[in-house]
């Protein structure tokens, strides 16, 4: 089993009632979005152990319009974040690994749910999950930057958002940051755990505002994001947020879309999901970490989310609205 799907198999396990080796039902619902019928849109092999990984997609145009992915994937052995190039929403192809050294802190050596952002600087930057040891998962959120997207990156010595007491909440493990900008202030929303995966009782979804472009980090509070478990937050516009997430309906897993004009909330969730648990092949276990992508020029939506077998791999899923 990779090290990066320990943890969303112990996420659904917490949150969610297992699927268990049954094919899942297919559930009736009514919902504007299409899955592509190129599903998976991405794979990413690892030839010496016939498995694929390529999970966590974080989408974005970069500032030439092109489409951009970075993902959770593997290098040598440990969850990495890789890039992919797009030459349009449902074609990719592999670039090159970004972070995958483990930096200064020697807490980095694996690393996952990477969300992507330009500076207003101009630097390129990449918030992601650290952790050194899968048994423990002490995870803490990392930041690195670039001068150009393919790097070189340079990793942040200490962690932006470390463990320990925030929100007034004992945090063990951090999980899923998401960095949004709104009225000349950064705000991140992520996961804190009380435990390790094996023993956790309870998850916060926590946010955090940011003065200096990302590198600090401070009032953090208990916030109503709509994330969990594994989810993002997307701007589409000033005062204009969506959320996405992966919870339950009925038997299945299932994705569901919420709305807000903070990052922060009150968030306006759909009472029905825009997508259920479905494909017997590539959604047999999971359909997580979901986000949505705006196209720039025509204002179009693309949810892109991971599916799973846990005996073959992860693979990098789309939908879109009808």
């Amino acid at each position: 089993m990779r090290l990066g799907s320990i943890l969303l198999i112990l996420i659904i396990g917490f949150f969610f009632a297992t699927c268990g080796d049954e094919e899942p039902t297919i559930i009736d619902v009514s919902s504007e979005w299409n899955r592509s019928n190129l599903n998976p849109v991405f794979r990413d092999l690892i030839p010496e152990e016939n498995y694929e990984v390529a999970s966590d997609p974080h989408v974005f145009y970069d500032e030439n319009g092109s489409l951009k992915m970075i993902y959770s994937g593997d290098m040598d052995g440990h969850t990495s974040i890789k890039l992919a190039n797009g030459t349009s929403p449902s074609n990719w192809e592999k670039d090159q690994a970004l972070l995958y050294e483990v930096g200064s802190s020697g807490r980095d050596i694996h690393k996952e749910t990477a969300f992507y952002r330009k500076s207003s600087s101009g630097k390129h930057q990449i918030y992601y999950i650290g952790y050194s040891d899968v048994e423990t998962y002490q995870s803490e959120v990392y930041m690195a930057e670039a001068d150009q997207l393919t790097g070189p990156y340079t990793q942040m010595e200490l962690p932006v958002v470390p463990r320990g007491t925030l929100a007034n909440k004992d945090v063990y493990l951090i999980t899923s940051p998401s960095i949004v900008e709104h009225e000349d202030k950064l705000f991140m929303c992520f996961l804190g755990w009380n435990d390790s995966p094996g023993e956790v009782t309870e998850i916060w979804v926590i946010g955090a505002t940011s003065t200096d472009d990302g590198h600090s980090w401070t009032d953090f509070q208990i916030v109503d994001t709509r994330i969990g478990a594994e989810g993002q937050v997307t701007k589409v516009k000033e005062n204009e947020f969506v959320a996405v997430r992966t919870s339950t309906y009925q038997d299945k897993e299932a994705i569901f879309y919420a709305t807000a004009s903070h990052p922060f909330g009150p968030w306006n969730e759909q009472s029905e999901p825009i997508l259920i648990q479905q494909n017997p092949v590539f959604e047999k276990d999971e359909v997580i970490a979901p986000q949505i992508t705006i196209d720039p020029d025509t204002g179009e939506e693309y949810l892109y989310y991971t599916g799973a077998d846990h005996q073959a791999g992860w693979w990098i899923m789309l939908a879109t609205k009808k």
